[in-house]
């Protein structure tokens, strides 16, 4: 049994006389019950399954130099002793509970040793209460904690604003045991963004503290004297409010003004059945290989290049630009450019080319195959910043899940930001996405489209304002059926009425151009 030699302070929790030394060399500390193993147990683990502080241990091997003040920065050694900051000649140590943070002043520079898994300060204070601060570096809590008079706890997230988020969600019980989040980080851009950030965390007791012009954090108070002008912006930090709360008093005026039909589509029956196409929605096309799905969106592009007189921006994954560009000047012009020997004349195709080229409304990415939604989702922000483009084409949705491991849950992410992407940009999205194989009849031989039949169908369905299938039997004998497909809408979030309703669209082999047809003396599909 070894013998109690003396007690001294305690370096992990500042006790005055708490901590045992032993005969044996081992520490042990019966304020927070930190132990400190001997050389002999470390090596032989002798002290292994005892209740160890981590802090303690990591403490004694890296903690230099003494518990004094930190006078440039305006900080008392009382501040310093309640944190447990050792400081030496050029080096400031910052107890975490499991480990230490040193701080090389004159390079500015930092290294760990043991698990920074905590807030600063964290353990010195008991869970619950009034109010709690939290700064993003550890001299602004010592800062902050001091000029509000050494009375509300006051911590620091381990890595600055970037790491403040995971920090705190990490440190979440404890924290949201407070009555009072004040949330006091630095007055520049990345510390707002984790201030809102750490906010949304705790709605309904956070507070943000506003800084005052010329002081960028709590350290730059106390350095000016001017802990009074702290403590009143810290009294005055405000109320934390979620973004997107509204009143029917801040939305009125919108509200009276009268509905307004959104711009046509290429198909009449079409607009009417829609009210036409609004920014901010997505509008989802399925059909079966070959049915027509592309040649309806070329149609599309042509009429909003024409007769809208709009930009369009268009991703075709499986489509070079050239036969993009080929068939968008054929439907303006309604000739076959992309088809050799189509009755068209060199003349004619280069008149159409230089109008096209002219006009300087038709965007198009080059790229075949594959793509993830990273890089479209990139590509649609630039047409849209760029080149003030609000109607968008993207041929096909699925090949951005293409690469992923699990297909339906990738699409659930995209069609989620895509969705947010055409609401904050205002855009109007078009696109295609592949079908599954359906039971009975194939698609491509006239089989019914369903909203399930959609590649992702769930996140298609949850966040498209519109779905439509597009059914026609490339098989059938009949050449006019062969030619005739039935548009059919499976999702109309705008009004309702327009779900299960159909039309006809007919292809004109000599000019491509699709018309509108009747479709009621169609054998049933």
């Amino acid at each position: 049994m070894s013998l109690l030699l003396k007690k001294i302070p305690c370096v992990s929790c500042g006790s005055s006389d708490a901590r045992a030394v032993y005969d044996d060399g081992h520490e042990w500390c019966f304020s927070c019950n930190g132990f400190t193993p001997s050389h002999e147990q470390e090596e032989q683990g002798g002290w292994q399954g005892r209740h160890v502080s981590h802090a303690a241990v990591y403490i004694k091997t890296s903690m230099q130099g003494t518990i004094k003040s930190i006078p440039e920065r305006g900080i008392t050694r009382a501040t310093c002793e309640k944190y447990n900051v050792h400081q030496d000649e050029d080096k400031h140590f910052y107890p975490y509970k499991n480990g230490v943070k040193t701080r090389y002043v004159q390079m500015k520079e930092f290294s760990c040793k043991g698990k920074i898994d905590s807030l600063f300060g964290q353990e010195h204070f008991l869970a619950g209460g009034k109010t709690v601060t939290i700064c993003e570096g550890e001299l602004d809590a010592l800062a902050a904690f001091q000029m509000a008079g050494s009375l509300y706890p006051t911590v620091s997230v381990p890595n600055g604003a970037a790491g403040a988020l995971k920090a705190c969600k990490e440190a979440y019980e404890w924290l949201n045991s407070f009555e009072t989040i004040v949330v006091c980080f630095d007055d520049d851009a990345p510390g707002k963004k984790a201030a809102k950030e750490v906010a949304d965390l705790f709605t309904g007791k956070s507070k943000v503290f506003k800084h005052i012009n010329g002081y960028k954090d709590a350290c730059d108070y106390l350095a000016a004297d001017k802990a009074k002008e702290f403590v009143a912006a810290w009294w005055r930090a405000e109320e934390h409010k979620p973004e997107g709360i509204v009143t029917v008093a801040s939305i009125k005026e919108r509200m009276l003004a009268p509905p307004v039909a959104g711009v046509p589509w290429c198909f009449p029956t079409l607009t009417a059945l829609t009210y036409g196409r609004r920014k901010g929605e997505l509008y989802g096309f399925g059909a079966g290989v070959g049915v027509g799905k592309t040649d309806v969106f070329t149609q599309q592009i042509a009429y909003d290049i024409d007769v809208l007189n709009e930009k369009v921006g268009v991703i075709y994954l499986e489509q070079n630009v050239v036969e993009t560009a080929q068939r968008v000047a054929g439907k303006l012009d309604r000739k076959l450019y992309h088809i050799p020997d189509a009755g068209w004349t060199r003349e004619q195709y280069e008149e159409s080319v230089e109008r096209l080229d002219k006009r300087g409304q038709l965007y198009m990415m080059e790229h075949f195959g594959a793509m993830d939604w990273t890089t479209v989702k990139g590509i649609i922000k630039y047409f849209a910043k760029a080149y003030d483009i609000k109607m968008i084409y993207l041929d096909h949705l699925t090949a951005l899940a293409a690469n992923e491991q699990d297909e339906r849950r990738a699409l659930d992410g995209i069609m989620a930001d895509m969705a947010s992407l055409a609401q904050s940009d205002g855009l109007i999205i078009h696109f295609v996405s592949h079908l599954t194989t359906p039971e009975g009849k194939a698609h491509e031989e006239g089989g019914r489209v369903l909203e399930k039949h959609f590649t992702g169908s769930r996140a298609i369905a949850r966040w498209s304002h519109y779905m439509f299938g597009l059914e026609r039997d490339k098989q059938a004998e009949d050449p006019v059926k062969r030619q005739t497909t039935t548009f059919r809408v499976l999702k109309d979030r705008f009004a309702g009425s327009a779900t299960g309703e159909k039309f006809g669209i007919f292809y004109d082999r000599a000019t491509g151009y699709l018309n509108e047809c009747e479709i009621n003396n169609m054998e049933p599909l």
